[in-house]
């Protein structure tokens, strides 16, 4: 079982990986840092070329395995989904060379609950579904999944690329139009960004008085509506932390530091 990322910016968010993993985690798991930080100045890290350098010796320090993804021709393409799609497609060539159980999880993505990996592994995979066109286009979300590489068939048709009307992962839609048999498919449940308030957060979470405080104070909400993400209950996804909404990086460091101090204390 591996459970991988990509990074773009941001150690903080590693750092909180790691150990909310290490408490909440209830398997035996690798977790694997896919590097795709800019070695030039760019929105996603705030100008600031170090950090590609602080990530990999982060990832020293916490013993980490860290692979670096290409990147370089991404200076000549702005455009967040494309560059993700980039990113997204180069880790599942890593996981079909080295067939395994794998989660993934957004770069700023951390579990927040005990997780049982027995609840997807009955299944080939676990995917946020999305769609588009009144649900003509069904397709699945690139920052959440599960894949067992050993039971999943047409592996070839798997492609994180954008497509029309669609963002990262439109051409996945080309997968599960092969899918005869859904119920070997889990679709993972989630309150998505400014879609929902303090009364719909999930009773598992309901006594986590730091987190719900955090969800409740983030500067990004709007009209009562809360912009953080909480996924099967058990993830919460600070969401935008790649900064594509192209913001002072200071507002995500801040921000990111208490999210820090209280999940790990």
């Amino acid at each position: 079982m591996k459970i991988v990322t990509a990074v773009v910016n941001n150690p903080i968010f590693i750092q909180i990986q790691y150990y909310t993993l290490k408490k909440y985690m209830k398997c035996d798991y690798e977790f694997i840092v896919f590097n795709d930080t800019k070695s030039f100045p760019d929105y996603s890290n705030g100008g600031d070329i170090s950090i590609n350098n602080s990530i990999q010796e982060l990832c020293k320090t916490l013993n980490i395995q860290c692979i670096n993804i290409p990147n370089e021709h991404h200076i000549r393409q702005q455009e967040a989904s494309k560059r993700t799609a980039d990113s997204m497609n180069f880790i599942l060539e890593y996981q079909k060379i080295n067939p395994d159980k794998y989660l993934l999880i957004d770069s700023d993505m951390f579990l927040v609950d005990y997780f049982d990996l027995t609840d997807y592994e009955k299944y080939d995979c676990a995917i946020v579904f999305q769609s588009r066109l009144d649900n003509k286009i069904k397709y699945f979300w690139n920052g959440l999944y599960y894949f067992d590489i050993n039971k999943m068939t047409n592996l070839q048709l798997l492609n994180w690329n954008c497509s029309p009307h669609c963002d990262t992962g439109g051409m996945t839609q080309h997968w599960l139009s092969t899918q005869q048999n859904t119920e070997n498919i889990y679709y993972i449940k989630h309150l998505s960004c400014l879609s929902y308030d303090e009364t719909q957060i999930p009773k598992n979470l309901q006594g986590n008085n730091k987190l719900i405080h955090f969800i409740k104070t983030d500067p990004r909400n709007q009209n009562d509506k809360f912009f953080c993400e909480i996924y099967d209950n058990k993830f919460l996804h600070y969401r935008a932390g790649g900064n594509w909404e192209k913001r002072n990086m200071n507002v995500h460091v801040g921000l990111t530091l208490k999210l820090r101090e209280l999940l790990l204390n």
